[in-house]
């Protein structure tokens, strides 16, 4: 029966989730001071909502679904987009363009062409779509609040212990993120107490938080069964409380390098490993810091949700590309016979303003897909494929090409 009930807190999930956007407020991302390469990324300047309109008024639900609502002819968006930076997604999207055409053609469908804002709002949509995480297995929670001894302090639905208070209040969210942001405050006084036992720090694997949130909300006790809609997180003010909570006297991309750089350590990361991962990491953290009398930060309302968002939009934005090795996949990847120079049919890329923009090459090389594969087609050219990486490479490759002359970083 317990399990049972389980089954429909998880077959609601994605409804509630999709409900509680539909009326949290949000306002457009702002473009935040990151590191050199990734400055001039205006992914996430858009609006998500209206990119979710974009979505549905381009016809892509109609071949593709997001949280398994929509198209099955292509793979779920919110699946597609997991562990990717934007410009890998933009790879995925080059590589997928000629059976995207064709199936388009076959259905009688137009290609359908994107403005620049139309790019900065799709892209901003599939960002927010990983900030909320899958919501997790309750059957692996149970094993990993088991096998992380959490009812030796904590009680749940009336069992377990009273050193830690009971966890039943955190049944009420959707989301790991207030109990990771309530573990994360009571972090040394937790950590003091098992070392005064002799009890192992507990430590979190991949999207283990998440699971033991879901056996929380499966299995906690409260008045009603009602859920706590939380605002949608904010990365820019995630920015804010980076430099506030002083996290930049450690990390990059705005800080020292006692610890590493996060713009690294957040790619491939779902917003419930980084939440574990600053767990695990809080124990040497609070001692570095207590030897250099800075406080341990706590965190209030929904600011670790904020952190978090900003941490996860590192990893979307990803780093910044090697541009001699994009200029060695322009020529290997067969860009350079096209676009290196003038040709029936062809654009010289070292005279287009597109390339100064990634945002403005990802929509050109969208809207430019179908000519292109036409041209291709008829000189019995393959498709070029891009790896992970590749198109970073080729944006920072292409971003240097449109430097004026003598204006380029050394």
């Amino acid at each position: 029966m317990k399990r049972a009930g389980v089954r429909v807190v998880r077959r609601g999930w994605a409804t509630r989730l999709a409900w509680a956007a539909r009326l949290a407020w949000v306002a457009p991302l702002l473009l935040l001071a990151l590191p050199a390469g990734a400055a001039s990324v205006k992914a996430l300047q858009g609006d998500p909502f209206r990119g979710r309109e974009v979505l549905a008024a381009k016809l892509c639900t109609q071949c593709h679904s997001v949280w398994g609502h929509g198209g099955v002819l292509g793979p779920d968006m919110s699946v597609a987009v997991a562990r990717k930076s934007w410009l890998d997604l933009v790879g995925d999207f080059w590589n997928h363009t000629p059976r995207m055409i064709d199936a388009m053609a076959e259905r009688g469908h137009r290609w359908p062409t994107l403005d620049e804002r139309e790019m900065t709002d799709l892209l901003s949509y599939l960002y927010y779509l990983r900030l909320f995480d899958g919501p997790g297995d309750p059957d692996r929670g149970e094993v990993a609040f088991a096998r992380l001894r959490c009812a030796s302090c904590h009680s749940l639905a009336g069992r377990g212990g009273t050193i830690g208070g009971p966890l039943d209040r955190f049944s009420a969210y959707p989301s790991s993120v207030m109990l990771a942001q309530a573990m994360w405050n009571a972090g040394p006084k937790m950590q003091r107490a098992q070392m005064g036992r002799w009890t192992a720090i507990a430590t979190f694997a991949g999207d283990e938080i998440a699971d033991i949130q879901s056996y929380i909300r499966a299995e906690g006790l409260r008045g009603d069964r009602r859920i706590e809609l939380l605002r949608l997180p904010d990365p820019a003010k995630g920015a804010e409380i980076f430099r506030a909570k002083r996290c930049v006297a450690c990390h990059r991309p705005e800080g020292g390098g006692a610890g590493p750089d996060l713009t690294t350590s957040a790619l491939h990361q779902t917003v419930a490993e980084i939440s574990g991962t600053l767990w695990n990491h809080s124990y040497a953290m609070n001692e570095w810091m207590q030897a250099r009398a800075i406080p341990f930060p706590r965190f209030e309302g929904t600011e670790m949700a904020d952190l978090i968002s900003y941490l996860y939009f590192l990893g979307f934005v990803g780093g910044e590309g090697d541009p001699r090795r994009g200029g060695t996949l322009f020529e290997t990847r067969g860009c350079a016979g096209c676009h290196a120079g003038t040709g029936a049919g062809t654009i010289d890329l070292s005279r287009s303003k597109v390339v100064a923009d990634p945002i403005a090459l990802s929509a050109a090389m969208w809207n430019h897909a179908p000519d292109m594969h036409a041209l291709m087609a008829a000189r019995a050219v393959a498709w070029p494929e891009l790896d992970p990486g590749d198109m970073e490479d080729l944006a920072a490759y292409l971003r240097r090409l449109a430097r004026p002359e003598g204006k380029e970083k050394k």
